[in-house]
This record gives structure tokens, C-alpha cells and sequence, in this order.
């Protein structure tokens, strides 16, 4: 199954290794800033601030591993633009700019692939020993502070479309053509997108950090070496995916594949989350990625039933989509003890472009992810966060006059036309569960429109109980009762490091209401840093419903309950993960 990557060209250019085959639909953090092409001119001293794996994009609760591709974030670590290396990994110093790493005693010197002002990518030596280690650049001859990181054996961060560790995953079939939304005419090798996996294909994950290689990394020692003895497990959707083949790939130093077949069982949607595991107890746990999965045909079917409804990729891949959104929001306002407050948010625009390679994965951004699944999110400071896959839009004029009506009475709603939002009650006391009506009077853009929602009923939650602890590798069973019979509830459970709740982790989970209890999964909660700074809520899953109008390809009217539980804001107490 394993096999070297072809000669792509693109452009002009002809690129002959993996670390290049199409930038816009294999980037690394390089292809980013690249695109970008805006890199801050900071003239200073070297100042590190954070290391993470150059897949995942994590900083934190994520040892780097041994033979890993490796992100230095910071100030001052080189040259105002960016220098890429034309040998990849083969030299420790690029432009003036060295990394060294510190295990005890013995200090190691990174295989440098580009350096910035503020960004630095590298490749962490096999033969460097595992522990609590110290990075530190040295640029033009000033080394920078020293930052502790912990070195593992395995960790695998795996690579995603716009470089920040979420989103839509770099997976490609055995020609490499890459996982999307939706198939490309074109369909067939590299560069080209071919739909969305069925099960029983046969799929490449292209990761980083499943473990170190015997001899020099720098002369490509271990190319295609499989490495059977990490104990990998891949989750799709929630289900164990078969893997035969967890090792590097055949043409890249420091990039790795693992081969699995999609499960029959695996649930369906544009935006299934993927994982993977290192151990079943430890950590070591990738980012969450998505992947979209089929039956019976190459387009995923949105899990949101408004985007299914209109096949939005088949839109946005045939032109300019001009897109309503309105949010009725019952949500906490952030004082304590909590408070709610309701508002509404109208945005009217048209997408008249996407970012370059979002378009074949842009239902993959925006759908929901299917019931009974979850997916973690990273508070990080650097690299993560996911991005907005628009590139150029333009407002809408909807018009001015709004009328939210429903059991409590109407609320007239007045604002600028293309985008606002307007408070409907400051003490949380409109949007009961209820049907209710938005009207829009219209304007020179988009016409005249009526949509009705259902506000669901809120579940409440029975356990686990307030201030108890929790052991990650045991998964969580939450149960609650109540809840809209039909819908879903949405749990769900965040783990801070700090007061501020910038660096952390977030799960967010999708059962069926009527369930009555769900059983978040070991991998998901140790995704999760320790700690006592942990809190639970459980809300009605969003809902939402089409609407059309004069102007409008989709119209969405949803609505957004921040729900109840403890800690995160939404009550005192909390619990501890351990």
C-alpha cells in the first residue's frame, strides 16, 4: 500500500516531494504564511513563546516526538521573510537560525526546514531522549530564552487542510487525490479532490510523530518503515478503524502514513471526526480532524438538515453563494453568578470567493458533526483555532426592520443593513421553548422574508454530580433528563490550565435527547489537560431551519442555547479531571 509520491506540477513548478505536492491542499504552516505572504517585521532579540508539533498545531498537554516535524513560536527567531530550505531536514542551520534541544545532559541540534521572524519549523532528531526538554533558537548568534517541552517517543499530530491542527484532515486515496466534500470533474491523482469516503476504501492519513527512525533522519534513514509496534488506534466517527500500515512514508523525512480502511459502521456526514490514539491510557492523543463519509455516493450529505437541503458544496463549487443567517441566542452574558441574556444576529452576505483549496472541503467547515460523536478543541494561543474558509465577501442590504415574535410577545428589531446584532431580553426571559417568527421587511439586496423556528425544551442534567473527580482514561457517562424527544442534546466539557481559560481543551459531544445518558469516550476526555479548573454543560443541541427569500441561495434561521451545568461560567462548582 505504500508507495513514493509522483512529480506534481503546479504552475510552472515542478515539485518532486511530498513536502510540496500542491500547497494549497497540503499545507504545512509554511503554506499558510505563504499564502498569507505577510510576515511581521519584528527586528528584535529571539524570544520563544510556545512549541508544538507542526501538524497539530498544539502547544500544550502534547509532547513533541521523537523523528517529529516540530512549529517554534515566537519573536525575533529569523530573518523578517521567510526562508524555506531547498533540502528539507538535511542542515541544522537555515539563514542564520539553529535550534537546540536539551534532555538532561545531552543536547541535540533540530533539522531545520524554514525559519521566520516568527515561526521556525524543524525536525526533532530520532536519537534525542525522551523527558522534559528545553528548546531554544539562536539567530544571527542571539539565543533566545529557554521554553520546556516535553520529548515522547510517540505523538502523532495529523496534518489539515488550512495548517491549524482542525478542520477538514489531509487523507487521500491510494492515488493520492485527496478526501473532499464533494468530487471533482477531474477526479483521479494528485491535485485533484474525488468525493468523500465510502466504507471499505482504503485511505492515507498524513501525519507527523509516530515514532523515531534508526539511523541519521537527516540521510533519510527509515523511509517507509512500518512501525507495527506503536500501539495506534485511529477513531472515525467514534468507531476503530482498521489500520495495516502506521509508519513513515516513502518519501519524506519526518512525514508519516498511516493506512486504514473505512468501517461499515462509521456514521455519515461531511464533518466525522477523526482521531488518533497513542496507548489507551496515556495523553498522547492527536488533534481532532474531520473527514467527510458517504453511502452510495462520493457527495457527503451535510448532517445539518438546512445544508442538506440545498447541497451547499454543489452551490459553493458552482459560483457565488449569497447566504442569510439569523441566530436567536439564549446565552450567558459572563457575570457572575451566571446570567443569561437573549439576542439576535442577522448577517446577509455573498461569498464571492474562497480561500485557495478551501472550496472542495468548505460543508466539511460548516456542518455539524454527527449524533453520537464528539470532537475536542484546543484553546491554544499560536498555530490552532481552525480558519474561516471565505476568502472575499460582501454584505447584503436585508433591510433594516426585523420582528422576532413569539410566546412572549413580539420584539421589533431595527439595524444596519448586512450584519448586526440586537438584544432581545438582558435577563434571558424571551426565548422560552415556543414557536417564534422572524420577518424581515427587506431591502435593495434581499427580499422580503417570514421563517418559524421551534425553540426546544432544556434538558437537565443528573450526573456526574458537582466537585467530583474524574478519571480521563475511564471515559465520562453523562445523564440527564428531559430535552426535545426528537432532538439532540449538546454536552459539553472543558479543562482549562489557567484562571483565563486561554489555554485548555474543549469537547464538544452530540447524543440523541431521548437517549437519556451518553458515554463520552476515554480518547476524547484525554484529548483534555488535568486539572481541577473543569466544567460540564448540557444544552439543546442548535437547530435550525431553511428560509427563502427574494436575493438569498440559503437562507438559516438556528437557534443557540448555552444551556446549564457547572463551572465554565454556567454555575459555580466544577470537577476534576485526572
Amino acid at each position: 500500500m505504500l508507495s513514493k509520491c509522483p512529480t506534481i506540477t503546479v504552475g510552472s513548478v515542478v515539485l518532486t516531494a511530498f513536502y510540496e505536492p500542491v500547497r494549497r491542499v497540503f499545507p504545512w504552516p509554511v503554506f499558510l504564511l505563504l499564502v498569507s505572504a505577510v510576515i511581521p517585521l519584528l527586528a528584535a532579540a529571539p524570544n520563544v513563546a510556545a512549541v508544538g508539533n507542526a501538524a497539530s498545531n498544539l502547544t500544550f498537554n502534547s509532547p513533541i516526538a521523537q523523528g517529529a516535524i516540530f512549529v517554534i513560536y515566537g519573536t525575533g527567531l529569523g530573518p523578517d521573510a521567510i526562508s524555506i530550505s531547498s533540502t528539507p531536514f538535511k542542515s541544522t542551520t537555515l539563514s542564520g537560525t539553529s535550534v537546540a534541544v536539551t534532555v538532561g545532559t545531552t543536547t541535540v541540534n533540530a533539522l531545520m526546514y524554514y525559519t521566520s521572524a516568527t515561526q521556525v519549523a524543524a525536525l526533532l532528531p530520532s536519537n534525542t531522549p525522551t523527558g522534559s526538554g528545553t528548546f531554544t533558537v539562536t539567530y544571527n548568534g542571539q539565543t533566545s530564552n529557554s521554553i520546556s517541552h516535553g520529548i515522547a517517543p510517540s505523538n502523532v499530530g495529523i496534518f489539515t487542510i488550512d495548517s491549524s491542527g482542525q478542520g477538514p484532515a489531509i487523507v487521500t486515496y491510494p492515488d493520492f487525490s485527496l478526501v473532499s466534500a464533494a468530487k471533482g470533474a477531474n477526479c483521479g491523482g494528485p491535485n485533484t479532490f474525488c468525493g468523500a469516503a465510502n466504507p471499505g476504501d482504503v485511505l492515507i492519513l498524513w501525519t507527523t510523530g509516530l515514532g523515531p527512525v534508526s539511523g541519521d533522519d537527516a540521510l533519510g534513514a527509515g523511509l517507509g518503515q512500518n512501525m507495527p509496534n506503536v500501539p495506534l488506534t485511529v477513531w472515525l466517527g467514534g468507531v476503530q478503524a482498521p489500520v495495516t500500515y502506521q509508519g513513515r512514508s516513502g518519501c519524506c523525512i519526518g512525514e508519516d502514513q498511516i493506512v486504514f480502511t473505512v468501517p461499515n459502521n462509521v456514521p455519515t456526514g461531511c464533518a466525522v471526526p477523526l482521531v488518533v490514539q497513542i496507548g489507551a491510557t496515556t495523553n498522547t492523543v492527536s488533534n481532532t480532524t474531520l473527514m467527510p463519509v458517504a453511502k452510495g455516493g462520493r457527495d457527503c450529505t451535510p448532517t445539518n438538515p438546512v445544508l442538506a437541503s440545498v447541497n451547499v458544496e454543489q452551490a459553493v463549487m458552482a459560483g457565488p453563494v449569497a447566504y442569510g443567517a439569523i441566530e436567536l441566542n439564549h446565552e450567558l452574558n459572563g457575570a457572575a453568578p451566571p446570567v443569561f441574556q437573549d439576542t439576535a444576529r442577522f448577517e446577509f452576505f455573498k461569498i464571492l470567493s474562497l480561500k485557495p483549496g478551501r472550496q472542495p472541503f468548505f460543508a466539511t467547515w460548516i456542518d455539524d458533526q454527527p449524533p453520537g460523536t464528539c470532537r475536542a478543541y484546543n484553546n491554544n494561543l499560536f498555530g490552532g483555532g481552525g480558519t474561516d474558509p471565505t476568502g472575499t465577501v460582501t454584505l447584503l442590504d436585508a433591510g433594516s426592520s426585523f420582528t422576532v415574535k413569539g410566546p412572549n410577545g413580539s420584539v421589533p428589531i431595527t439595524g444596519n443593513p448586512g450584519e448586526f446584532s440586537a438584544t432581545l431580553s438582558g435577563t434571558g426571559s424571551f426565548l422560552v421553548p415556543g414557536s417564534y417568527t422572524v420577518t424581515g421587511s427587506g431591502g435593495a439586496d434581499v427580499g422580503p422574508f417570514s421563517a418559524t423556528i421551534t425553540v426546544p425544551r432544556l434538558p437537565t442534567l443528573a450526573s456526574p454530580a458537582n466537585n467530583t473527580t474524574v478519571t480521563r482514561s475511564d471515559g465520562l457517562t453523562v445523564t440527564w433528563t428531559g430535552g426535545d424527544p426528537a432532538g439532540n442534546v449538546q454536552i459539553l466539557v472543558n479543562s482549562a490550565l489557567n484562571n483565563s481559560f486561554n489555554a485548555g481543551g474543549t469537547a464538544t459531544c452530540i447524543a440523541p435527547a431521548g437517549a437519556g445518558k451518553f458515554t463520552i469516550p476515554p480518547y476524547v476526555l484525554l484529548a483534555l489537560p488535568a486539572g481541577n479548573l473543569a466544567g460540564i454543560v448540557l444544552a439543546p443541541a442548535d437547530t435550525g431551519v431553511p428560509f427563502t427569500a427574494p436575493g438569498l441561495s440559503l437562507g438559516l434561521l438556528s437557534t443557540h442555547n448555552d444551556g446549564a451545568g457547572y463551572g465554565l461560567g454556567a454555575g459555580t462548582g466544577g470537577f476534576t479531571l485526572r
